[in-house]
Formats: C-alpha cells, structure tokens, sequence
C-alpha cells in the first residue's frame, strides 16, 4: 500500500502548495463558503444497479479567493476564484460506504453583474472512501480499490447576491473518483449532485475592474516532457512502471489560450502480463502516438486536455486512441519549466496517473 499512497499524498501536498500560489498573486478578496447536497450514484453498467444505483447525502465547507486585479489573467477570466474544500458524503448503501473529499478548486466566471455570477466549476484532489474492495468480506465492490483516491468535480454555479458581502448560491455537479490503476479493481465511481449553499466576502464583493492586457510574450513554444507512472496489473497483481517521453509545439493564440502537436514515445509494463497477448513480449510494451492538445491558464496555473491516436504497436492497446488530462504549474516568470499531475485513459477509463517535468526548449 506504500506504492499507492505515497504518490497520493505528494498529490495532496502538491495541490496545497499550487493553491497557496496561486493566493499571492494579485489583489485579494477572500471568502468562505458552504453548501448541503443530494445527488446519486451513477451506475457504471447494468450490473452495478444493483450494488450502487443509491443517493447521496453530504455537505462541504471552502475557503477561496475572489482575484480582482493585478495580473492580467484576472480580467481575461471575468476575475476568477480559486480555493480549497473539505466535502464529506454519506452513500446510503454498503458496498462502498461514505467519501471524504478535499479539493483544490478554479472557478471562472461567464457573466458578473453587482447581484449576479455565473461560474464554471473544476476541482481537483483526493477522495478516502470508508469501504474498499475484499475478496471475501466485500466482493461486490469493484468500483474502489483503495481507501485513497484522486478527485475530480466539473459542474456550474450561480451565485446571488443579497448583500455586498453575502452571496446565496446553487450548482450541479458531476464528481468522479479513481485512483488511477494503481490498485485494482478500479472501476470507479461517478455523483451528479444538486448543491445550494452560501458564501461570505470578508471585502465588499467588487465585480467591475478595469481590464489589464498581457505584456509582449513569444506565442510559439517547442515542449519536451517526462512523465513517470505506476500500474497494478489486474492479470499478476504486481506493480509495472509507466512513462512517457513527450516532444509538442504550442502556439498560444490569446494570453489564457494555446493549442498544439506532439508526438508520444510510450511504455507500459503492463502489456507483457495480458493473457490475451500471448506473442506479447517486453518490446511491445513501448508505443507511440500522435496527439493533439488544448492548454487553458490562470497565471502559471494551467490545465492541459490531448486527444491522441496510436500510430506504433496500437494491437496491444485498449483503444486505438487515447486522452490525457491535467493540472500543472510554470516555474518562473518565463514558464521556462513546469510540473504537474495527469491522467492517461482510453474511453475516460484511466490507465495510469502520471507525474510531469517539462522544459520549454524555446
């Protein structure tokens, strides 16, 4: 359990210090929030109707920090909020017991008026669920592996002020937690919940500021990256090293916006234990892809979506195709580095969590 929880942990730790970052930039407008919520279990496949088609009952508690000026993303993003929640949800069935969740969170705003913001939502973090798989005491869990997972919530949020400084709000949600292959089984699991809460501004809420434009900067960038991994074969049990060398070009056509290519050098240990692959060998465990990403960033916070397409030894993959998502942080004021946190799938079913170096090569 080491091998899991120690990339886990330095995931939670990692979020901590990407959130305290991100609260020294600009001017500040800090607040505190919380919300109750109802939601339900989304069910994987016909047969998980009958171990997780339950509700859910919880309620959670944030702290965040309303940008109003500063930086120039501030006002590109609408002046977004950033922040970190604690979120506990009771599961009313006994398959997989109840979640405590803590998240690090982005929220930019669509539309802000004095009484009225419209806010998306992504959040990223770790999830513990009280009750995990065993093979004889709690079989019919194939959907959380291990007590320690990583958490993702996407969803939209309206906000109401009533005063200046209170804000009544509402949001839907879709959360999903996994840990990623490294213990298996895995199948994870999916909430769409229903949220009404409340925040409070410990400054006068401030949705008017004037816009600030981005200084000269080089729209072309050449990326070369390494992202290591670990995975649990479900066929041996055992632990296999991941990774994957990766070359891309950005062209980055507005200050919060870049796109580009990148070709994949890829290795995964597990291939050679798949008993359907009989000819499979250690050399096929190494694959190569093309694939296209989109990059959106707040300051030197970015989150990096890649839609990519096996073009060497693809037989021994899931799907011909392949996605990437994650979070990373630029090192320095000309992002001449970066660090991050990201998921490999195929179909959104992950393959691995990877952590990231890269370089900007110019």
């Amino acid at each position: 359990m080491k091998l899991l929880y120690s990339p886990l942990k330095g995931c939670f730790v990692c979020l901590i210090i990407c959130c305290a970052l991100c609260y020294r930039a600009g001017a500040q407008n800090y607040f505190v929030g919380g919300d109750v919520r109802y939601g339900h279990v989304l069910c994987n496949s016909a047969e998980s109707r009958a171990d997780i088609n339950f509700p859910t009952y919880g309620f959670s508690f944030y702290l965040g920090n309303n940008f109003t000026g500063g930086e120039y993303w501030h006002s590109y993003w609408n002046y977004p909020s950033f922040g970190l929640e604690l979120s506990y949800d009771y599961i009313d069935n006994y398959v997989v017991g109840s979640k405590l969740g803590a998240l690090f969170f982005i929220r930019p705003s669509f539309y802000k008026t004095e009484k009225l913001s419209l806010n998306a939502f992504l959040g990223l973090g770790l999830s513990y669920f009280s009750k995990t798989h065993d093979r004889s005491a709690n079989p019919r869990n194939t959907y959380i592996g291990s007590h320690v997972n990583a958490l993702i919530n996407l969803g939209g949020q309206v906000c109401y002020f009533v005063t200046d400084r209170l804000a009544l709000s509402a949001a839907l949600k879709f959360s999903h937690s996994s840990n990623g292959q490294l213990c298996r089984p895995n199948l994870g699991l999916n909430f769409l919940q229903v949220e009404v809460g409340a925040e409070y501004y410990f400054q006068k809420y401030n949705y008017a500021v004037t816009k600030q434009e981005k200084t000269k900067y080089n729209p072309n960038r050449i990326n070369l990256s390494f992202s290591p991994a670990v995975t649990e074969s479900k066929h041996t049990g055992e632990h296999y090293f991941a990774a994957a060398l990766s070359i891309a070009y950005s062209r980055q056509f507005h200050p919060c916006y870049s796109f580009g290519i990148g070709y994949d050098f890829m290795y995964n240990g597990t291939i050679a234990s798949t008993p359907w692959y009989t000819d499979a060998s250690l050399s096929n465990c190494f694959s190569q892809g093309v694939v296209g990403n989109f990059e959106c960033s707040w300051g030197n916070v970015a989150l990096r979506v890649g839609l990519g397409a096996y073009v060497f030894n693809a037989k021994y993959q899931k799907l011909p195709y392949y996605e990437r998502a994650g979070l990373f942080y630029y090192l320095g004021k000309n992002k001449s580095q970066y660090i991050g946190l990201s998921i490999k799938a195929h179909a959104a079913n992950a393959e691995y969590i990877e952590w990231t170096y890269g370089i900007s090569l110019i």
